[in-house]
């Protein structure tokens, strides 16, 4: 494999794992007893200037308390692109309880996608949050806890690339795999169906080197019915 080949490959691990957030959805403050569900919005600095759309539905499988299925669409928001998005989903449950104070737990698939003038690429892998602290029905405060693992990607190249790089690039599915961790806060206060919310933290790649930027703020908010 031609260095520039092999550069690509590297160039396409790193946007797969930085250029869309990575925190997985979640209301900060209690859900009303009442809401079903709940769709949200959020903005902000992840590694790169994005916003996502949300949607989180209340389910009763009679495993663990307040257990719920949640999907999000991610896209950057300075210079809108289509051929980058992410996707991820899963399911949110919380196996401690006491009083307002609460562990809940998030975990399910990612799906990210990048491409551009040399290379598409598809990167598929698992992803799950860990969120500790108090969850009342008007405010909320909780440290989190995010770690993604990139499993295998497939890679498509252009006509391009392979005129002008590597005639023998290969299209197919390649073992590059990464990880990313984050550690930080999130809070938020409720008004009636209504929750406002700000998450801050630093982030950096699974054996710990820092991403750039090192840290990452947004802000949301969810509305339940």
């Amino acid at each position: 494999m031609s260095t520039i080949h092999r550069s690509a490959i590297i160039l396409i691990l790193f946007s797969a794992l930085t250029h869309a957030p990575s925190a997985q959805a979640q209301e900060i403050t209690r859900m009303p007893d009442a809401a079903r569900q709940s769709v949200g919005f959020e903005g902000g600095l992840e590694s790169a200037f994005v916003a996502w759309a949300t949607y989180t539905h209340r389910v009763d499988f009679g495993l663990i308390p307040d257990e719920r299925l949640f999907a999000r669409f991610t896209m950057p928001v300075v210079a809108l692109d289509l051929g980058d998005w992410a996707i991820d989903g899963g399911m949110r449950a919380t196996p401690l309880t006491w009083g307002d104070v609460r562990l809940a737990v998030l975990a399910g698939p990612v799906l990210r996608h990048t491409a551009n003038e040399l290379f598409s690429a598809t990167a598929g892998g698992l992803g799950a949050t860990a969120l500790f602290g108090y969850e009342g029905p008007r405010w909320g405060l909780s440290a989190e806890l995010r770690y993604e693992q990139i499993l295998t990607t497939y890679l498509r190249h252009s006509d391009e690339y392979h005129d002008k790089y590597y005639a023998g690039a290969k299209d197919g599915w390649y073992a590059i795999t990464g990880a990313v961790a984050r550690a930080g806060l999130r809070g938020g206060v409720r008004f009636s169906s209504v929750e406002i919310s700000v998450r801050a933290g630093v982030a950096a790649t699974g054996a710990l080197h820092a991403l750039t930027p090192p840290f990452y703020v947004t802000l949301g908010s969810t509305y339940a019915f």
